[in-house]
Formats: C-alpha cells, sequence, structure tokens
C-alpha cells in the first residue's frame, strides 16, 4: 500500500464509520479486561464518542487495508493495533 493510498483510506468516511464501530464493539468486549492496555484503551473509547477515531489511521496502514476491506478484516485489524495503542496509553498515565 503507498502513503497515498492509506491516506486516501483514511478519508473515506464509510471506512471511518466502520473502524469506529468495530472499535466500539471491541471497548465492549475489553472494558472488563485484566490487561491494563485492552482495559483503558475500552474505557477511553466508550468514555469518548470520537476516540475510537484514533484508531483509524493506525487500522487503515495495515497491509491490505482499503476502503472495499471486509469487516473480518477491520475487526483483525482493529485487534491488532489495540493493544500496541492501548500500551501508550498506559505509558502515558503512569507517572
Amino acid at each position: 500500500m503507498t502513503y497515498a493510498d492509506q491516506a486516501a483510506t483514511t478519508q473515506d468516511p464509510a471506512f471511518n464509520d466502520r473502524v469506529i464501530a468495530c472499535t466500539v464493539e471491541q471497548a465492549l468486549v475489553f472494558v472488563d479486561d485484566q490487561r491494563p492496555e485492552f482495559k483503558l484503551l475500552a474505557q477511553q473509547v466508550i468514555s469518548s464518542a470520537g476516540y475510537g477515531r484514533q484508531l483509524v489511521p493506525l487500522v487503515a496502514g495495515k497491509p491490505g487495508m482499503s476502503p472495499e476491506s471486509d469487516d473480518g478484516a477491520i475487526l483483525a485489524a482493529v485487534q491488532a493495533v489495540w493493544p500496541v495503542y492501548g500500551a501508550t496509553l498506559v505509558t502515558e498515565e503512569t507517572p
């Protein structure tokens, strides 16, 4: 995927909506998770409707992602970036 393709994917409204919907669904799954990086991100997504938008560029950057990606590919990409992005939140909260 070229950088231009990745940028175009992040600008596709339907793709964004699908990633955000998947992110919210995963937040509901992970909200009671024992892993701090999973739980903290889930809490952030649930508490702020726009927070799921933070994952769109990360998901769009996964190999093979495009506006035409099916829901299974989006779910796999969200699950792949979840612990990585969540870990950055845990690190930011640690004094």
